[in-house]
């Protein structure tokens, strides 16, 4: 039986796109490409498998990992930012005139989801990198594009988070390894249980800012008991909530609802 139905039926999380199904992709896709195109992106086509070193910022528990007949260890993509940002480094950084590059992918990943978590594990994505001298300065950019395909391709809204990769690192190297779990999952109990652990502050601190740093609210400012922290987390901080602020006050202009996540 088990054989039967392996020949008729798609492994969990993968499925057989029929022809309507294929042209409402293809015509979504060309869409946003044509949007993307139009800021001045050039198309990449990265690897569908990759070293898994290439995804270490990625959840290995979410990999497709295999071997070749060499017995060498290879991974399906599950994320395209690295491998845009090492053949970057590899191959293309440079083009005559151009300190900064702009590409965009239009390619599936695949992440090896749980069977009992209703998500799909062949995830068709569009996505826009800037690398090179400036690249940080194009955040304004990048999100008005997203925001014009979700309005215009796909017909929705949402709101746009925010946030500092350099306060997170900040948090890291304060509290460790064990960081990363409680990020990755939200967990603001784990983040309570760190800060009281490594860092001088008490329960009801340690609460507070556990449940504002992963669950802010729109347009909340620093809470008051951010002033326990060691100085050079309040620095971190404040550096973040101004640069954010800054990018912040720009997309409201452009009617784009975005706000803080710490």
């Amino acid at each position: 039986m088990i054989d039967a139905y392996r020949k008729v039926s798609s492994p969990y999380g993968f499925s057989m796109y029929g022809v309507e199904a294929t042209a409402n992709l293809e015509r979504l896709s060309r869409a946003a490409q044509d949007i993307v195109r139009a800021h001045g992106f050039e198309r990449i086509m990265p690897a569908m498998v990759d070293y898994p070193e290439t995804f270490s910022e990625s959840s290995h528990d979410a990999m497709f990992a295999m071997k070749d007949n060499s017995g060498e260890r290879l991974a399906l993509r599950n994320d395209i930012t690295a491998q845009v940002i090492k053949g970057y480094v590899r191959q293309i950084e440079t083009k005559a005139g151009q300190a900064t590059r702009k590409f965009f992918y239009a390619a599936p990943v695949y992440k090896d989801v749980r069977k009992n978590y209703p998500l799909p594990r062949e995830i068709y994505q569009i996505g826009c990198e800037i690398v090179g001298d400036g690249a940080e300065t194009h955040l304004r950019e990048l999100v008005v594009i997203s925001q014009q395909i979700l309005r215009d391709v796909f017909r929705t809204s949402s709101a746009t988070q925010l946030t500092d990769v350099r306060l997170r690192n900040e948090f890291l190297a304060a509290l460790g390894a064990e960081y990363v779990a409680a990020e990755r999952r939200r967990n603001a109990p784990q983040l309570a249980k760190l800060l009281l652990e490594n860092l001088p502050l008490n329960q009801t601190a340690a609460d507070a800012l556990s449940r504002w740093l992963f669950y802010p609210a729109p347009n909340q400012k620093i809470p008051d008991v951010a002033a326990s922290l060691p100085a050079n987390l309040q620095q971190a901080l404040a550096a973040a909530e101004k640069s954010i602020q800054a990018e912040l006050t720009h997309l409201q202009k452009e009617k784009i609802d975005a706000f803080w996540q710490p």
